[in-house]
């Protein structure tokens, strides 16, 4: 492993960078994004409060790293299969379920990414890098919708492009409603109802 100078990484640099991640990770679900301090993630991680600013700069910019690698976990899963070849049903409706699992694996930690969205000016990085990954996804929801209307299996009244941002969009509406009251949604209950209109829509 080298750096992008060619410069080999101390593996003990990279050990402490991904403790402080993970620290940071589990103090975010205990305490919130608001109780969470420099001082809560070094001692979760194991590590000098130093080693904050020396790895990543500040407090700030580690917690939007460590969000955004959570985001990557979550939705890696689905990237995956939906840039799988195959049968397109059974693509998306396997997509829906390993976004279904994620979510439930995401719950703790959906407020405190919420939170740091609305922190965009400050947290420049945290909002590139999910706009990027959901970009991707964009593409790959896209991409599978034409697919499948050049095969039929999809009527010429959907708008692969629109249709994208709208799965998209639910989703984010899910799991904001979920961060404010977990109880009161029912995401595999939603996640059910999308399969359902994916199917009714192959059939039209």
């Amino acid at each position: 492993m080298t750096t992008s100078d060619h410069r080999p990484i101390d593996p003990r640099s990279a050990a402490t960078r991904a403790k402080l991640l993970q620290g940071t990770l589990a103090c975010l679900r205990s305490r919130g994004l608001a109780g969470t301090t420099s001082r809560d993630i070094a001692a979760a991680a194991g590590v000098n409060v130093a080693a904050i600013t020396y790895h990543y700069g500040s407090k700030d910019e580690l917690v939007s790293q460590a969000l955004l690698q959570a985001v990557r976990a979550w939705l890696e899963p689905a990237r995956q299969v939906l840039a799988r070849a195959g049968a397109p049903a059974t693509i998306a409706l396997e997509a829906i379920e390993l976004l279904r699992r994620s979510f439930d694996e995401a719950s703790e930690l959906l407020p405190a990414y919420f939170e740091a969205l609305l922190q965009a000016p400050r947290r420049a990085s945290l909002r590139q890098g999910v706009e990027q990954l959901l970009g991707e996804l964009h593409v790959l929801l896209r991409t599978g919708m034409q697919r499948q209307q050049a095969a039929g299996l999809l009527p010429a009244w959907v708008e692969p492009d629109s249709m994208a941002a709208l799965f998209l969009a639910l989703a984010d509406g899910v799991a904001l409603h979920a961060a404010l009251g977990p109880v009161s949604v029912d995401h595999a209950a939603i996640a059910g109802q999308v399969a359902h209109l994916l199917l009714a829509a192959q059939d039209g």
